[in-house]
Order: structure tokens, then C-alpha cells, then sequence
């Protein structure tokens, strides 16, 4: 079986054979392949797993998403981040959020600021928030708003979140659902399950055999217009023991006054990325790591991507284009040897 990544919100959907719509659980014999899937974290979710014990591992598993909601979500008006937000005092972080901004401080110093989770100021103005806005924010308001952002201005002093500017906020939406893979990942690990596929919004982790007795693979969409996704595919990766996230610009996007704004906030500029690199997969041990890095990639174009990857020895894919309507594939040495031929 291949998994089919198709790019939607700036990470990716798996599609895994025929999906229901709501949370389910199917059941199966001792040494067989368990599967669950369903919607969480304003997204889908798919978890096959082999347990030799035929456990079922669906009420955890809900319980795990609804600690990192609690968390993290910016959905959720009395979660962790929303409080930590709206600056009310005496908020302390969960060893969940802790995790996240530590990470995402360090690959944003890594990325010399590509990624920063205190975009979210900039991340709403341009309209890809939880809050929708009617139009494209004026100059003036991209150069005020952009004082409110920078990582080197957000630090935890005592167990708690300190901002150097009062408006500032977090955004974890690049990072946190890489995040939740590895937590539902490492929940497996720890039950001495060996053999699994987590898939939360796109964002993947994987370890031994399907069910075929086959390495995992998941396939990366082309992004062609007008194709159904999953088809026609641009690559398929093997997964064993390692995590693959996707960023992509293609299918998340605004069009204002016929004019169209990538979804991709560049900190440094304020603005929408205008460059042709529309997809970015990244291989890593872990996912959390994996996804803030494609959102990194995709703000800073193929070059600068590929010549910070060579660096930081991360195995990266690029899809961008020549010209318009002319696609093509640039895959790192050391990520072509986890691909194989689409069927």
C-alpha cells in the first residue's frame, strides 16, 4: 500500500485507501493491523498500528489529542497558548507547550528566523488565522505588525513565557502537529508496539513493516491543477524509523482583488513568500523537527533551502517551477535513496 501526501493548509493529507468522517476504531485479532482514524487539531488523522496483544488504543489516543489541545490549541479560548496570548498573569506552560517553543526557538535560530512562531500577528492579519480578515493589511500595517514579531523577543524566565513586547503572541500551527505525531508515536513505542504508521494532518511517522510486511511508503503529490489529489504522484518515499513532513503552497492560498497570497509569511518581511518553490518535504528522526523545517524551506526558496539542508545534514525534496506551468523535482542526495519508483 502506498500513502498518497497531498498538499492542503501548508502541511499535508494522507490518503490512506478509503477514509470515514468520523472517529472510528476497527477492531482486529491479536497480531493483526489495528486502524484509527478521524478528525482532530482541525484536520484528519490516520493510525494503523500491529499489536501482538490486540489492544485498543483508541480512548488514549483521544485522550493524547484533547492534553495537547488543552495545550496548544488556538481554538480553544482556555488552552495554555490563547492564555499565554492574551498575556494573563501567572500562566504556567505544560511540559507540552515548554517543548514546542523551546524547539521551535531552536530552529528558528537555526534558520537564521524562516520559521518563528511569533508570526501569529502577521499570520492573521494576512488572513490564515482562526480569525478571517475582509482584506490584505496596508504597508503601514505590515511595518507595525512586524515589530511584534521576532523569536529572539519571546524567552521563558521561570517556568514562564516572557515577551519583550506586550502584543506579541505564539502560533504553533507549523510545528505542533509534527509535535503530536511523535507523542502518538512514542505512546506506541512505550506500549511495545513495533510496528506503526502515525499521520496527523499530513505530517508522518513510521516504523517497521505494513501489513504487507512491506517498509512503509507514502507518496508526495504532484502538484498539477485541475488533478485529483493523489494523482498523478511526484515521488514516493520509504518510511522506517523516520518521520517525513511536507509544506506546500499550492492548494493554501487567498485571492483578494484577483490577486493571489501564498499562505507562507515571510517573519522578516511581513509579507506573503513570492518565489517558485511550491512544496517542501523534509525526512527527519522526529516529526516535530521534520514539519517547522518544510515551513522554514518554503519561506526561503529552493537555493537558500538546499544549501541550509546540506548544512544542517537534512534530507529535503523541492517542487518549484521553471516556468509558468513547468514543474520540477530536486530531491538532496541524501533523500533519494529513500525513494522509490510511483506505481
Amino acid at each position: 500500500m502506498t500513502l498518497v501526501v497531498r498538499a492542503l493548509k501548508g502541511v499535508l493529507w494522507v490518503v490512506v485507501g478509503v477514509l470515514g468522517l468520523s472517529t472510528c476504531q476497527k477492531k482486529a485479532p491479536a497480531s493483526s493491523y489495528n486502524y484509527l482514524e478521524g478528525d482532530a487539531q482541525g484536520t484528519t488523522f490516520h493510525i494503523t498500528y500491529k499489536d501482538s496483544l490486540g489492544r485498543d488504543f483508541s480512548g488514549s489516543i483521544d485522550s493524547l489529542f484533547r492534553v495537547l489541545d488543552r495545550s496548544m490549541s488556538l481554538w480553544d479560548s482556555t488552552s495554555v497558548i490563547r492564555r499565554i496570548n492574551n498575556h494573563e498573569p501567572g500562566v504556567l506552560p505544560d511540559a507540552h507547550f515548554l517543548a514546542v517553543f523551546r524547539r521551535s526557538q531552536e530552529i528558528s535560530q537555526l534558520t537564521n528566523g524562516a520559521f518563528d512562531a511569533t508570526v501569529a500577528p502577521l499570520v492573521r492579519a494576512w488572513g490564515f488565522s482562526f480569525k478571517k480578515q475582509s482584506a490584505p493589511p496596508e504597508p503601514s500595517q505590515v511595518d507595525s505588525l512586524r515589530q511584534q514579531v521576532g523569536y529572539l523577543k519571546a524567552r521563558v524566565v521561570a517556568g514562564r513565557v516572557v515577551f519583550d513586547d506586550p502584543r506579541m503572541e505564539v502560533d504553533f500551527n507549523a510545528i505542533a502537529q509534527g509535535y503530536t505525531v511523535d507523542v502518538l508515536a512514542d505512546f506506541l513505542i512505550e506500549k511495545g508496539v513495533r510496528h506503526f504508521l502515525v499521520e496527523v494532518g499530513g505530517e508522518v511517522r513510521a516504523q517497521g513493516r505494513n501489513e504487507r510486511g512491506e517498509v512503509w511508503r507514502v507518496g508526495i503529490d504532484k502538484p498539477v491543477a485541475g488533478e485529483t489529489p493523489g494523482r498523478p504522484l511526484q515521488a514516493v518515499v520509504r518510511l522506517d524509523g523516520r518521520s517525513l513532513a511536507t509544506s506546500g503552497n499550492y492548494r493554501k492560498f487567498i485571492e483578494r482583488d484577483g490577486k493571489r497570497y501564498s499562505h507562507s509569511i515571510d517573519p522578516q518581511t511581513g509579507y506573503p513568500v513570492t518565489h517558485t518553490l511550491l512544496s517542501v518535504s523534509v525526512l527527519a528522526d522526529d516529526c516535530m523537527s521534520a514539519d517547522a523545517f518544510a515551513t522554514a524551506f518554503l519561506v526561503m526558496g529552493t537555493d537558500r533551502a538546499f544549501a541550509l539542508a546540506e548544512q544542517l545534514k537534512l534530507p529535503i525534496a523541492c517542487i518549484y517551477e521553471n516556468a509558468p506551468g513547468q514543474l520540477t523535482f530536486r530531491a538532496s542526495p541524501d533523500f533519494e535513496p529513500w525513494m522509490i519508483e510511483p506505481e
